[in-house]
């Protein structure tokens, strides 16, 4: 979130009922506070006079920021609370064999879109790698596994609950596309992406999911897979515009990431800053008026100060909003900040002593829907060895051995050679 100072007390508040902010004021704030980004500058544009900049985080949002900055002549510092930077961009090695390695964090990129982080991959000179994660997706629904072209037959939808629409859709377009069956014909009325209530639709943000599918005729089975998330119909239709004004499918089956590890990326970002990075560094209160912001900051066990005339808080929100903000931010932005969901997970990864998948002709790229177990998919295939890497998601706190167990459980082959289950959290 870009912040000059100043603004702050200046912003108008919207109006007010009973103490609450309006939902719609509240949803347009955060609309901005998650897609707002720093605008472009022609490359080798300097600032008439150079400012001072405190950007606060050093995952892959703060590190870039910064690293535009610097590359337009300013004086700016970041500061991490934790001892790495990258945030949630990890690349895991430790207790791996052979050169592996797992993306612990972020997983991919896709083409179209990333269209700033492709021309990072260039600038910085590294490599994207093809990432088949979403090849020949085998999928275990209601207790049975099926492939791809089981869930294009008509005897198997029938047999699952799908209505005729469904049925007849789903013989015609891959099974992740069955959102847009119901969601298509809506799409178009979002013009921006930045604002959701231009599209005409503003009595479904009272609407859950499940029900506006029940009311466009969907049938249980069909809102068991694409409806039961309990969020309002706008957002999940407003989610599904920007993807479509950005040319990116629902669920892209051709992803990539980058060679040696997504880590490579934030990596490069923090060499490049040098010292202008400064680790274990956790921001403790926040001052700020018209000429500038005066950044409270712990290092060395010592508390700091960092005076600026902006500061860009690239931190999570849930962070943010435990920092105490003098004057405080005004009211609709607080209820925007607090308003931020956010989910947690467990990457749960296999070594294998081969690529037994390849032996048994089976698919390594399997959704389980299963908590201990949401889905898995080979990675490292650049690593020269003959070892397996099978990476997944789970829900938080799942444990390797029950994360395994439920993949023995389902997986069709056989999976001796699997030779360690590990969890990151």
């Amino acid at each position: 979130m870009f912040m000059p100072f100043e603004s702050a007390e200046q912003a108008k508040k919207p109006s007010v009922s009973a103490g609450r902010i309006p939902r719609r004021e509240a949803l347009k704030i955060a609309g901005v506070l998650l897609f707002a980004g720093l605008p472009s500058l022609p490359v080798g544009r300097q600032p008439k006079r150079a400012k001072r900049v405190v950007v606060a985080g050093a995952g892959i949002a703060g590190l870039s920021c910064a690293y535009e900055l610097m590359k337009r002549g300013h004086d700016v510092t970041v500061l991490e609370a934790s001892n790495r930077t990258g945030g949630h961009v990890r690349t895991v090695r430790e207790g791996l064999a052979e050169g592996l390695y797992v993306d612990a964090g972020a997983e991919h990129f896709t083409q179209p879109g990333y269209d700033r982080y492709w021309q990072y991959v260039q600038e910085f000179n590294l490599t994207a790698l093809p990432y088949p994660r979403r090849n020949r997706i085998m999928r275990v629904l209601q207790g049975k596994m099926y492939a791809e072209d089981d869930l294009q037959s008509p005897n198997v939808l029938k047999a699952m609950g799908f209505n005729r629409q469904e049925i007849e859709f789903l013989t015609r377009h891959a099974w992740w596309e069955l959102p847009s069956l119901y969601f298509a014909p809506y799409l178009d009325k979002f013009t921006d992406e930045y604002r959701p209530f231009d599209a005409g639709l503003n009595k479904l943000d009272s609407v859950k999911i499940d029900e506006w599918l029940k009311q466009q005729g969907a049938s249980p089975s069909a809102i068991r897979y694409i409806g039961n998330t309990g969020a309002s119909a706008l957002h999940v239709l407003w989610h599904a515009a920007i993807l479509n004004l950005r040319k990116v499918p629902l669920f892209p089956p051709q992803v990539y990431r980058l060679k040696g590890g997504n880590q490579l990326m934030t990596d490069t970002f923090a060499l490049r800053l040098g010292e202008r990075v400064r680790l274990e560094t956790p921001v403790t209160s926040i001052e700020h008026g018209s000429s500038g912001v005066r950044v409270h900051y712990r290092e060395s066990g010592e508390e700091k100060t960092l005076e600026a005339e902006f500061l860009v808080c690239c931190m999570s929100a849930i962070i943010l909003r435990q920092i105490p903000v003098i004057p405080s931010w005004p009211e609709s932005k607080r209820y925007a900040l607090a308003s931020v969901p956010y989910y947690t997970a467990s990457r749960p990864f296999f070594q294998s002593r081969s690529r037994f998948w390849e032996k048994d002709s089976v698919s390594p790229n399997i959704e389980f829907n299963e908590r201990a177990l949401n889905h898995i998919w080979r990675m490292a295939d650049d690593v020269d060895t003959r070892r397996g890497l099978l990476v997944g998601t789970a829900d938080a706190l799942t444990t390797g051995d029950v994360a395994l167990k439920t993949f023995r459980q389902y997986y069709p082959g056989k999976s001796e050679d699997i030779e360690q289950a590990l969890v990151f959290d």
